[in-house]
């Protein structure tokens, strides 16, 4: 991909763990990053940039529900070709949202990324907004096979900082959220 478009840049990428609370997200707009919010958390940061949900499945039931004029992302083919929306649906099988957004933050030049709601644990509930209704939910088996996964991309060259009050995703360094917009200012 050539768009560098946040070279340099710290991006924030909000997902949807149950930890997410809205004040980060008030916090976040405030300071003005660049933003990826994945899947339904785009109901909590309406200022996204980029709204990006990997599956078809996701598209298909919560799509026409988005109001907000954030780009929209996948790594889905199928909804690509049928939405007419981006794709970066190349390279490793990870089926995880939250590890392809960060993926298209780094691959738009972020030099950091600070995450929201990278709970990666089902132990104080599936997501802020409850379960889904109408896709999947995560469960235990799947959480502990996306926390093995977003190891790989330590090794991406960015510096990612895991902000999320609670999370049992160990492969990046943690950080107050407060602590990392002190650092992106610098």
């Amino acid at each position: 991909m050539t768009d560098k478009r946040w070279t340099g840049c710290t991006v924030a990428c909000i997902a949807s763990g149950p930890s997410l609370r809205a004040e980060e997200c008030r916090l976040v707009e405030s300071a003005r990053l660049p933003t990826i919010a994945v899947n339904n958390s785009w109901q909590l940061a309406r200022f996204a940039d980029v709204l990006y949900a990997g599956d078809a499945a996701w598209w298909d039931a919560y799509g026409t529900e988005i109001d907000i004029p954030a780009e929209r992302w996948t790594h889905s083919q199928n909804a690509a070709k049928a939405l007419g929306i981006n794709s970066n649906g190349k390279g490793q099988s990870v089926l995880n949202s939250g590890y392809r957004a960060i993926e298209l933050a780094i691959s738009f030049g972020a030099a950091r990324v600070l995450l929201l709601g990278f709970d990666c644990s089902v132990r104080q509930g599936t997501h802020w907004h409850g379960d889904h209704q109408k896709t999947k939910n995560p469960d235990h088996r799947r959480c502990a096979e996306w926390a093995n996964q977003f190891g790989r991309l330590a090794r991406h060259g960015a510096e990612v900082i895991n902000c999320s009050r609670e999370t049992a995703l160990t492969c990046f360094p943690r950080m107050s959220l407060e602590e990392a917009l002190c650092l992106s200012r610098e």
